[in-house]
Formats: structure tokens, sequence, C-alpha cells
């Protein structure tokens, strides 16, 4: 679980389901469940990026100017699910070029975990 809980409006923290890369065998031949847990990790990241891009494209205050503390509590979960579907739908190709370079770094036999 990925929890992002500096976010300077003060809206709460960002979480998003996440796979970590280091669940990942070392250098090999790809398994199935090796890619899906890559794309899974890219596209989360990806999310959680356009997340923020969102919350700071003051959408927040958009979405709840009038509607008092309640709407400003549930704002969070709703930039999250946006996110998550933009991500999910292509998102900008973030998470295909992310995807695509730790990939290429575990097929020359980069070791899961170590900083890119």
């Amino acid at each position: 679980m990925l929890n992002l809980n500096a976010i300077p409006d003060g809206t709460g923290p960002l979480s998003v389901d996440r796979v970590t890369p280091t669940t990942l065998e070392p250098a090999g031949p790809d398994t199935s469940a090796q890619v899906e847990a890559l794309r899974d990790s890219a596209q989360s990241f990806e999310a959680a990026f356009i997340a923020q891009m969102l919350n700071f494209s003051g959408l927040t205050e958009a979405l709840t100017s009038g509607e008092g503390q309640m709407a400003s509590a549930f704002s969070s979960f709703f930039l999250e699910a946006l996110a998550q579907d933009i991500a999910e739908d292509g998102g900008f190709g973030m998470a295909d070029t992310l995807y695509d370079s730790l990939q290429s770094r575990l097929d020359d036999g980069a070791t899961p975990g170590l900083s890119l």
C-alpha cells in the first residue's frame, strides 16, 4: 500500500494499492505472473502520479466548493478512483514507458529492488 501523507492542502492521505517490484524474481525467463506484477506496479504508480496532478490542479476545491467538510472528506476517494480509471484507460503512457524500462533492466540481469 502506497501512502502519501504529505498532501499540502490537508485533504488527508492518498493510498494506492500496488505490487512492489521487489516481489519479482531475479532475471530469468519471464513468467506471466512477473509480467502482470510489473504491469500492475507501473499502472499503480501512474495512477498515484495522476491523483497528485488532479489534487494540485484544484479539482478538489472545484468539486467541493460550498459543500462543506463532508464533501471535502470524500473528495480524495473520488480523485483516487478517477486517477485509477484514467490510468487503466491508458493514462499518459507513463505506465507503458515505466514497464518497458523496468522490463529491459530485468532482461539485462538487474536485481529487482535496486534503484533505477
